[in-house]
């Protein structure tokens, strides 16, 4: 019980913490259920180096891995609707069935592990433009492309070609993991 009011109490106070909108970046209020997550799993929700290897022959062997972990875990999650989920504030990591979320946050829990900076996995709250429904995304910056790893598609899309499909509602700062913004910064 007292965990449970620790934890509730720690929720509250790191929501109303956030300003509505304040500085260059637009800042917004984090999903509620990001807020949770992050008192579930506080190292996912930490500032993380790039500890990759950086040689010219890296760039091939990422995209790799990108295309590896996606893959790997579109295909180990059942997909199961918000409706029917457990409970859709409730993001997991490896879970056995799950919904959208699940999966962002289980892909961008491995490439945290493989070496990947935070400031280059970025959780994205999407509206699907044909249903109006929204979905969460993670959204990897390599270079200078900006990648959409999606669990309703098998390939990866550039975030140009993703933008047909979705309207980006907000999206978590590359300057820290625990801000989200209004729109993807480019720095």
């Amino acid at each position: 019980m007292i965990r449970f009011a620790a934890s509730t109490l720690a929720i509250i106070y790191w929501i109303c913490g956030q300003p509505a909108y304040c500085g260059f970046e637009q800042q917004v209020a984090a999903p509620l259920s990001f807020a949770l997550f992050c008192v579930r799993y506080p190292e996912d929700c930490q500032q993380h180096g790039d500890l990759r290897i950086t040689d010219f022959r890296s760039r091939s062997q990422r995209w790799r891995e990108l295309n590896q972990i996606n893959s790997m875990v579109n295909f180990s999650i059942m997909p199961k609707a918000l409706a029917a989920s457990r409970n859709d504030y409730d993001w997991q990591i490896f879970p056995s069935e799950g919904n959208c979320a699940d999966y962002a946050v289980t892909k961008r829990h491995l490439l945290l592990r493989a070496g990947w900076p935070s400031s280059s996995l970025l959780l994205a709250e999407v509206g699907i433009r044909t249903t109006g429904e929204h979905h969460l995304v993670l959204l990897v910056r390599e270079g200078r492309a900006i990648l959409v790893l999606d669990n309703l598609s098998t390939a990866i899309l550039n975030v140009n070609e993703a933008s047909d499909q979705y309207a980006f509602l907000r999206i978590q700062s590359n300057h820290d993991p625990q801000l989200w913004t209004r729109r993807l910064t480019v720095s």
